[in-house]
């Protein structure tokens, strides 16, 4: 048995200083979404949505939201964030690529897109961000299929007034969980005229409704 001796420091050496590691991918990634998860729980209406981060991301979902206290719609949300503008002066200018094998690639009236621009010195999102449906993105963002692979470019002006065709998909970050409690609605209100007048509104998979001769 023998042990390693540690670094022996002469009078010429310097401090041993270990290098410092950049920001790295994985780092950035993961607390742009808990960032995002935080707009969603106290952007207002404050506390309406429960959020969570799935357990794995096979169906492309970074994190999940409901309405508090109703538990049949889900809230899918992917969330692309970026720490470099592009552009200078009056036009900065968001973008963010992706590739996603066609397979993988999901339509859903609950799954959207989140795409921000994350100020590394105030460490937070800058206005606008983009909360965007996931059938708009996969039609109006410019997209090739290349070796098998859809590849994606999401380019939006920062600019506040602009009238790009992203436009109606801008807001403030305080204003996202407003846009998420609207669209949990909207589907909800949807389903309920699907299924019909009644006591419950929703109902579960395989109930028979039978209604009372006229």
């Amino acid at each position: 048995m023998f042990f390693l001796s540690p670094p022996i420091q002469t009078g010429r050496a310097g401090p041993i200083i270990p290098a410092i590691s950049p920001l790295s991918d994985v780092q950035f990634s993961r607390f742009a979404e808990t960032e995002v998860a935080k707009l969603l729980t106290f952007g207002k209406p404050r506390g309406m949505l429960e959020v969570m981060v799935p357990m794995t991301d096979d169906e492309r979902r970074d994190l999940e939201a409901h309405l508090k206290e109703h538990f049949r719609l889900s809230f899918a949300l992917q969330v692309k964030a970026s720490y470099v503008l592009y552009g200078a002066g009056r036009a900065p200018r968001f973008q963010k690529s992706f590739v996603v094998r066609p397979e993988r690639l999901i339509e859903d009236a609950l799954f959207w897109y989140f795409f921000g621009f994350m100020d590394l010195e105030t460490m937070a999102f800058r206005a606008p961000v983009f909360l965007v449906p996931s059938h708009v993105v996969h039609t109006e963002a410019v997209h090739e299929l290349r070796g098998g692979l859809l590849h994606y470019n999401f380019e939006a002006s920062m600019k506040p007034k602009s009238r790009d065709k992203w436009r109606p998909y801008a807001c403030d970050p305080a204003e996202v969980a407003g846009r998420v409690v609207k669209a949990l609605r909207a589907c909800e209100g949807d389903r309920k005229l699907k299924v019909g007048p009644g006591p419950s509104a929703l109902i579960e998979p395989g109930t028979i409704l039978v209604l009372r001769a006229g």
